[in-house]
């Protein structure tokens, strides 16, 4: 029987038409995918800009309420432009802390101005308020320091009928610098506009800075003055392209902050899947495998953009990993941003960036299947004989992560490449998350939640490990004696020497007030109380000043082994420091069962 050529054609329309009809489905279904992705990954990125920039904001408030007790309690200017000058030449965020009082402008850095008391409203950082208010300034340049600054000004009682008021600026900049790093897709970026004037306050871009923006319009300030906080801007138009944000109003400084994107990118993501959807089309048993693993890859990659912690990012990663390509297990080995350790996150094992740069040279950055020739250092101990996938993990192309993947029963660069750019933009939002939530805002050490997680953790391990309590001795008689503002000096003195002068190894933290705790690996507890002996003669010998003023402190140091658990190790510790200070302070007193070993030292 002979097929006529018009059935033929009559069949090709109708079959042109389907398989178009299919790709246009599954394509419109890939980029709502995207579109849902990446306004995902945008509002994450809003929240923790947000919570950074909230964190940096109430610290400046706090600096701002230290001056103000200083001059009630002084009225010295003196006094206040001394303590002033040592919170800015410690904190580079801040520019400037001013003083407008007795008609006469005094600034930092010597800065002077005589009989202003006419001509201060037209300073951009003079707002009418009451004596006892306090409020943040819009954004402005800065005559003095020729950069983009934000004020937070305190009005004080006024003195022989002239006001009274404390000037902070801060360096509008410099904060933005840990949050350029937060990216929507590839090119996406993280920044903030001013509700009042809709300029633009941070932008990757420095010159946009004092510009109006283009995504905050008229309408959507308008919808925003409604009550309507976070939302998304569906599409505006920046330099020739189509774009979206996420937005959210923060109420403290009056901004909104913003992340989006160039929807050129999603249509991209899109065209590539499509691509290869539409050469799988050929196959009609592998269009559905190949949809699946798409949709699921999707899927996974949601449920890693929303991660908030370590263990969740563990097991989206491992669900991600046993989904799109199948494995025996997952290992995940994260840079430490303080010690610049490789540390496992599953274990306690850490390896050295140079160790591991001497081990894989120019290797270190590529995708790689183990055993090449040899398997490489990590893989040789995660997974000895077996075979390995290393994906490096980067953020602005520095490696941030490796994520080895043993025995994967599928090996298809596409699709580990598609979980690479997932994985690491999670892992880059849980990093900055976790260094946030683990670091002392005032010493830059490590906290005290940090310090018990990782006890815990070397409750577990077979090393031996040791906790140090540390106080600084009589630290209530320098506060009377010489002010709170270098009692803070003599924290994060005592802070730095304590970093500089422990181990890599070792975890310093504080603990809280004046207390400092150091986890510190030894082999018994004669090594531990050695290396503690050398810090605290080290704390004793930093003279600490502020360029008027200064003292030599001393600490009392409690020592004992990891053992039992988290709480009775920490007790133990603090009873051996409460024992050094009945001793006569500036000692170091080892915790025993029955008994307590100690050190005095003669100054």
């Amino acid at each position: 029987m002979k097929v006529q050529p018009r059935l033929l054609i009559s069949i090709i329309f109708p079959l042109v038409i389907s398989v178009l009809s299919l790709l246009i489905y599954v394509g419109y279904s890939e980029y709502k995918n995207n579109q849902n992705a990446a306004i995902s990954q945008a509002t994450s990125n809003v929240r923790i800009a947000r919570e950074y920039l909230e964190h940096h904001f109430h610290s400046a408030q706090s600096h701002l309420y230290l001056l103000e007790q200083l001059w009630e309690e002084k009225n010295s200017i003196d006094g206040l432009m001394g303590a002033a000058q040592t919170i800015v030449s410690e904190k580079s965020k801040y520019l400037e802390v001013g003083l407008l009082a007795y008609g006469n402008y005094y600034g930092t850095d010597g800065f002077y101005r005589e009989a202003v008391a006419q001509k201060v409203a037209k300073r951009p950082w003079y707002m009418p308020a009451r004596a006892g208010q306090s409020y943040i300034t819009p954004m402005y340049l800065s005559g003095s320091t020729g950069k983009w600054t934000v004020a937070f000004v305190a009005v004080l009682e006024t003195v022989k009928q002239q006001e009274v008021r404390i000037i902070l600026e801060v360096d509008v900049e410099s904060l933005y610098d840990n949050l350029s790093l937060l990216k929507t897709l590839d090119h996406g970026y993280v920044y903030a506009v001013e509700r009042g004037t809709g300029n633009i306050v941070m932008h990757p871009d420095p010159s946009r800075i004092g510009t109006p923006s283009v995504s905050v319009s008229r309408d959507l300030l308008a919808v925003i003055e409604e009550g309507k906080g976070a939302g998304i801007i569906s599409s505006y138009e920046y330099k020739d392209k189509e774009k979206f944000s996420v937005y959210e109003v923060n109420d403290l400084h009056n901004w909104i902050v913003l992340s989006g994107a160039a929807k050129s990118e999603i249509i991209m993501h899109t065209f590539s899947i499509s691509a290869v959807t539409l050469s799988l089309l050929v196959f009609i048993l592998i269009i559905g495998l190949s949809f699946y693993i798409i949709h699921r890859v999707h899927i996974y990659g949601r449920q890693l953009s929303e991660v908030e912690s370590l263990p969740e990012l563990l097991d989206a990663l491992k669900q991600m990993v046993e989904g799109v390509i199948g494995c025996q297990s997952i290992h995940l080995y994260m840079r430490n941003v303080y010690s610049g350790d490789f540390e496992s996150a599953q274990c306690k094992h850490c390896i050295s960036e140079k160790e591991l740069r001497l081990n894989l040279a120019s290797k270190l950055g590529r995708l790689a299947k183990l055993p090449e020739k040899q398997p490489d250092i990590l893989s040789a101990f995660l997974a000895p004989g077996k075979a390995c996938i290393r994906v490096p993990l980067t953020k602005n192309k520095q490696l941030i992560g490796l994520l080895y993947i043993t025995s994967p029963r599928l090996e298809l660069p596409f699709f580990i490449n598609m979980l690479r750019t997932y994985a690491q933009g999670a892992l880059g939002h849980v990093m900055l998350a976790l260094r946030i939530q683990q670091t002392d805002a005032m010493t830059g050490l490590r906290n005290k939640n940090y310090l018990q997680a990782q006890i815990e953790k070397q409750l577990k391990a077979e090393a031996k490990c040791y906790v140090a309590m540390i106080d600084i001795d009589d630290f209530k008689i320098i506060n009377d004696s010489y002010g709170h503002l270098f009692g803070d000096k003599v924290i994060t003195s005592v802070a730095n020497c304590l970093r500089e002068e422990s181990d890599r190894h070792a975890v310093v933290a504080r603990y809280g007030g004046e207390e400092f705790a150091i986890l510190l690996p030894a082999k018994d507890l004669l090594a531990a109380k050695a290396k503690l002996e050398s810090i605290r003669s080290s704390v004793s010998g930093v003279e600490i000043t502020d360029g008027r003023k200064s003292c030599r402190v001393h600490v009392s140091i409690g020592v004992a082994e990891v053992s039992d658990n988290m709480e009775k190790s920490i007790a133990r510790a603090d009873q051996a420091l409460y024992q050094a200070k009945a001793n006569g302070k500036n000692q170091v007193v080892i915790y025993c069962l029955n008994s307590m070993l100690q050190t005095t030292f003669a100054e």
